[in-house]
């Protein structure tokens, strides 16, 4: 009969992508704290565009309703 072989890691050996609780802690924090202003940022950029779309079709229908009193007075 064969018999079946196992293999055992030894205590000794590592495991080259196992970090350490404290860093991971580390890469988590200095990733965040990349991440949040640039999602605040980018927020901010396209409220004020779309604002400002906002704001220009307001001007562009009060223009309009101008015009045409204007025709009616005329």
């Amino acid at each position: 009969m064969q018999s079946l072989s196992t293999t055992q890691l030894t205590p000794n050996s590592s495991n080259l992508y196992s970090k350490s609780q404290p860093e991971l802690s580390a890469n988590v924090f200095i990733g965040s704290s990349l991440l949040i202003p640039l999602i605040f940022f980018a927020g901010f950029k396209l409220y004020k565009k779309h604002r400002s779309v906002v704001l220009r079709q307001q001007i562009a229908t009060l223009e309009k309703v101008w015009h045409l009193d204007i025709k009616k007075r005329a």
